[in-house]
């Protein structure tokens, strides 16, 4: 079997989350699942924010697009992978 390493090397897939660039945009409302832990159980929960950037990491000689969020209620960023987030239309 032959090892070609430019075959990840396109433009369609130049980074992880590449694919979820071309949807989303700074300004965007996005929503993304997370864990929520209580006392009395543990569960997914969804969460909505702000999309404020979108950032360019290496991670392991990787690109990782991440989104820079702004989630509703808080008063810090969060940072999440561009391909956990999807791309809401609530107005309200």
């Amino acid at each position: 079997m032959k090892n070609d390493k430019k075959k990840f090397k396109t433009m369609k897939n130049r980074a992880l989350g590449a694919s979820k660039e071309a949807n989303l945009n700074p300004g965007d409302l996005v929503s993304w699942k997370t864990w929520s832990m209580d006392l009395l159980c543990e569960s997914f929960e969804t969460k909505e924010g702000l999309l404020i950037e979108i950032i360019e990491e290496n991670r392991l000689e990787n690109i990782v697009l991440i989104g820079k969020i702004l989630p509703f209620g808080a008063s810090e960023y969060d940072f999440i992978p561009l391909f956990s987030l999807t791309k809401t239309n609530k107005g309200d």
